[in-house]
């Protein structure tokens, strides 16, 4: 989705900067306007082949520029590798992905478990063993396994990503799976905290109630003109989510809130580690 719609932008931009009609550009392509419109929209599926003739119409000339296109274009090709989706899975599955592979950052709170972002593969499958009790196992593992490419993605990516996570101390000493998955999934929580572009912090039991923590939620933020940032909620009846400036903002300012009332990630950390020490050793 995200790849596709930057990659519109860019060639309805080349097309007026070289005063040039759809019609023009679709004669070049030999197909209707419409298809050139959906494609500028992100609503088309691009070939390689039509970006390239495009880009040569369009006189451009600069490599970078038309590498980068031409990535774009690949990117949209590979998007969806989600979609073989097990039925239990939400449907909105390829939105948030899509926000979460583009994102420059991310500000997420979690409540009740560990974010799934950071979540270990034991502690993973109970999640969702009990969201969707009536799934067979086969349904689950692929569910795991979703997650799992998931999280390698995004964190190959925290070169260019920086992520915020605030949680609930509560969910440090709810036991998920088992004494020893949890031990084994707090030392994880540590060992992701080490990178650079992670910061992570505990919202204490001893700082009471704040309105941030409703419910779970992540904002998504971008570094360029055409992507708008968002939030998604994850609600109990059922996933939202809003790219409009007032609902974003709001929960930034709720975040902002949220975030000045945690410990610094130092203390954060040795309360996870005072917790793994305390609880599951």
């Amino acid at each position: 989705m995200i790849p596709r719609r930057r990659l519109g932008h860019e060639l309805r931009r080349l097309r007026e900067a070289a005063g040039l009609q759809l019609v023009d550009a679709a004669r070049r392509l030999e197909c209707s306007p419409s298809k050139v419109s959906r494609l500028e929209n992100g609503q088309g599926l691009p070939k390689l082949r039509d970006v390239r003739d495009l880009l040569d119409l369009y006189d451009v000339r600069d490599h970078r520029l038309r590498t980068r296109l031409q990535n774009l274009a690949t990117a949209s090709q590979d998007e969806g590798w989600w979609s073989d989706h097990p039925e239990a899975w939400p449907p909105n599955l390829g939105s948030y992905i899509s926000l979460e592979s583009a994102a420059s950052g991310m500000q997420w709170f979690s409540g009740f478990a560990i974010s799934g972002l950071f979540q270990i593969p034991e502690y993973c499958r109970e999640i969702f063993r009990n969201n969707y009790p009536s799934a067979p196992d086969s349904e689950i593992d692929q569910l795991v396994e979703i997650r799992g490419r998931r999280q390698r993605y995004v964190l190959d990516r925290l070169g260019d990503l920086s992520v915020t996570a605030v949680i609930d101390e509560c969910a440090l000493h709810r036991v998920v799976h088992s004494q020893g998955a949890m031990r084994r999934q707090l030392a994880s929580l540590l060992d992701v905290a080490e990178h650079d572009r992670v910061d992570l912090r505990i919202f204490p039991y001893s700082n009471g109630y704040n309105l941030g923590i409703q419910c779970n939620y992540v904002i998504f933020t971008f570094d360029n003109d055409t992507d708008q940032d968002t939030v998604y909620q994850e609600l109990s009846g059922g996933d939202r989510f809003s790219a409009q400036e007032s609902e974003v903002k709001k929960y930034q300012d709720i975040f902002t809130n949220l975030l000045s009332k945690c410990p610094d990630q130092k203390s954060s950390l040795d309360l996870i580690g005072k917790v793994l020490r305390t609880n599951y050793e």
